[in-house]
């Protein structure tokens, strides 16, 4: 669509170097293997040292488009990455897991990381680097000339709506002791968490 030119200019203008842009009107149809088959075919021919894609789609969530892509690009991959270090050769990750934990990690380059947001600060772009972004090559594909065939979807969405209130908030009013007695009772009692 039109909005994803904007965003590719405004890439550009932030520092990228050229740009592909994959024309496929039914792209948000496709699923994640669909879609991350389109990526591969326009990235390989590159040949890149660092792909970089997000964590996962503002819409859907699938979570799963960029560590598909990098076993199409049969490339070593990281996932929700909090900070990148280049080194000779190598790229050492922090990695981002549960209850606040982190892990570090090494990896050969080329290499594909899924990027968790707020991994760096916002960056804008210039002036200078506005005028430069009209001048820079974007190649325009659609999926024919990539070789890649709109396949029959392999997760197809069937419906998506907002989940039902079963319960409404509680608020345990009075002398603080008395409210943390009602609150462990409830938690103990009816929620069954204690």
């Amino acid at each position: 669509p039109a909005r994803a030119a904007q965003t590719i200019r405004e890439a550009l203008a932030k520092g990228a170097d050229r740009a592909i842009h994959i024309e496929e009107a039914e792209l948000a149809n496709r699923d994640p293997l669909s879609v991350a088959r389109l990526m591969a075919a326009a990235a390989a021919p590159e040949k890149p040292d660092l792909v970089l894609t997000g964590l996962q789609s503002d819409d859907l969530g699938y979570g799963q488009t960029g560590v598909i892509l990098a076993e199409l690009l049969a490339l070593p991959h990281a996932t929700i990455i909090m900070q990148v270090e280049v080194q000779p050769a190598a790229i050492r990750v922090k990695r981002e897991l549960e209850d606040g934990w982190f892990q570090y990690v090494v990896l050969p380059l080329p290499a594909l990381l899924t990027i968790q947001s707020g991994i760096n600060k916002l960056r804008y772009a210039t002036l200078m680097g506005i005028k430069k972004a009209k001048t820079k090559e974007i190649r325009r594909v659609t999926p024919a000339e990539l070789g890649v065939s709109a396949p029959e979807p392999g997760v197809r969405l069937e419906r998506l709506f907002l989940p039902e209130r079963t319960q409404r908030t509680q608020i345990f009013e009075g002398p603080p002791g008395e409210a943390a007695a009602r609150l462990v009772e409830k938690l103990r009692f009816e929620a069954r968490v204690l």
